[in-house]
């Protein structure tokens, strides 16, 4: 019944709203691009392996499919694409090797889950083999795929990367990617890895949307390298070096590392990576990831005047505001949802009914806790609501008195264009409603969170918050 009523009222009061069109008749944008996690190992030992590592420690930034391309001494690359998660691949029918290699999880948000679309995308430079990662969006990609022509072997803005790099005059690879990351850069968002010749080339944009850390291992004179979306990705006995800044190209030879401006920065690190999409356990954009959400729990419990019985997350990703939330009011923390198995994160599942059904079983109550309680109910972000039409009907069957949603940010009410496909315009369950419509909507009591303002004084520095505001770093 519960997923029956939330699927209902879900869909009774979503009303649709027209895609975005850009100027000069451009349009619609195309919303979304590569949310995904990606890894890169230059160095000693079994490349492939290394990346395989990087990748499932990953894994929370992509379930649908993942992909590996090592490449070989004699400059031939060994490739593996599947289906699904990395955890539930069934073994590989032999062992792979190699001294460098890249990889990806992924979620699509251009181009369907299959494994054509699965990356690393692979071309050819001057009779040479070369191999891109991308994490972001080009944004009208598609067009550019049209004034491209020729064959595309995918359905992704990724591969036009790539096809746009092998079509830019220079004298070698390094200078072509330059070139083709500045004509990009100023309304995309991308991090990179690139392949080619047992080189790795690592690139952000220039506003630095996504983030892109680099570690190290070894002595001097014979290090190995890995490149990660996440710092939770390093394993083994990987140091932290820092990240590639905005705008910048890093080249890893193996014995030498350079880097490159081919932009100037003007830094907007997303908001949502931040708040809800890495790892608690990451540095996001020099930042930790768990003491930022502990913060913003504590600011958001500032304001708070209700007199609840309990402090209650929505695991995972809100463990660590509640707690900050927690120690700041002194209401007692209750872990009273708990997860079940391997049920990824909801809010990246592509189909309304299939997020709904996962939600229904991902999540368990404790009865015994919230029986006749009143609960403070603290999330990260309400997107399209999926978590929270299964879950606030399930806290009032197990008995919950009064339920208090509290966000630790705006919902967002704009789409976003670089590479965070939350939900599309229509799909927002905050785009056409204020808050008190979405707070009888959800079924809570009370319904708050911090404005884009706290957060912005919270930070200290320049964020892209273009979903909660609609101010967008770059003309859309």
């Amino acid at each position: 019944m519960t997923i029956l009523f939330s699927f209902v009222v879900y869909f009774i009061y979503s009303l649709r709203q027209p895609d975005r069109v850009g100027p000069n008749g451009w349009g619609p944008l195309e919303q979304g691009g590569i949310m995904s996690g990606i890894f890169g190992f230059i160095g000693r030992g079994n490349a492939f392996v290394e990346v395989r590592t990087g990748l499932e420690n990953l894994s929370h930034r992509g379930q649908e499919s993942w992909g590996i391309v090592s490449g070989l001494r004699d400059g031939s690359f060994s490739e593996v694409r599947r289906l699904g998660s990395i955890f539930h691949s069934p073994p590989l029918s032999r062992p792979y090797f190699g001294s460098v290699a890249i990889g990806q999880v992924r979620y699509p948000t251009a181009g369907e889950a299959t494994e054509r679309n699965s990356q690393p995308i692979v071309g050819s430079f001057k009779k040479e083999k070369i191999a891109v990662v991308h994490n972001g969006h080009i944004l009208r990609y598609r067009q550019l795929m049209e004034e491209l022509g020729g064959l595309f072997q995918t359905e992704t803005d990724t591969e036009v990367i790539l096809q746009m790099i092998a079509r830019t005059e220079g004298s070698d690879l390094l200078e072509k990617t330059e070139k083709t990351l500045s004509f990009l850069g100023g309304q995309a968002a991308f991090s990179i890895i690139i392949l080619h010749n047992g080189t790795l080339i690592a690139a952000r944009d220039p506003f630095g949307f996504r983030p892109l850390s680099i570690a190290r291992r070894g002595e001097e004179g014979d290090y190995s390298w890995a490149i990660a979306s996440e710092t939770c990705a390093f394993h083994g006995q990987f140091e932290w070096m820092g990240d590639v800044e905005p705008g910048q190209m890093v080249a890893m030879d193996g014995e030498d590392v350079r880097t490159i401006s081919f932009a100037s920065p003007d830094p907007h690190p997303c908001l949502v990576e931040c708040l809800d999409y890495a790892s608690p356990a990451s540095q996001v954009f020099s930042r930790s990831s768990y003491d930022f959400r502990e913060k913003i729990g504590a600011e958001l419990a500032k304001t708070e005047i209700q007199k609840a019985d309990m402090v209650v997350p929505i695991p995972r990703a809100a463990i660590p505001a509640a707690l900050g939330f927690h120690n700041a009011t002194g209401i007692p923390y209750r872990q009273a949802i708990s997860t079940v198995g391997e049920i990824g994160r909801i809010f990246i599942i592509s189909k309304e009914k299939d997020r709904l059904d996962q939600a229904e079983k991902k999540f368990q109550i404790n009865p015994e806790l919230v029986k006749g309680k009143e609960v403070l109910l603290i999330d990260t972000l309400l997107v399209r609501g999926s978590t929270a039409m299964v879950l606030i009907p399930k806290l009032r069957e197990a008995g919950a008195m009064k339920i208090h949603m509290r966000l630790t940010a705006p919902p967002p009410r704009f789409p976003c264009f670089m590479g965070m496909a939350m939900a599309k315009p229509g799909e927002l369950l905050a785009g056409n409603r204020t808050d008190e419509q979405l707070g009888k909507l959800i079924g809570v009591d009370t319904f708050r969170y911090l404005r884009t303002e706290e957060l912005r004084e919270l930070l200290g520095t320049q964020f892209c918050d273009a979903c909660f505001t609609g101010e967008y770093p770059f003309s859309v």
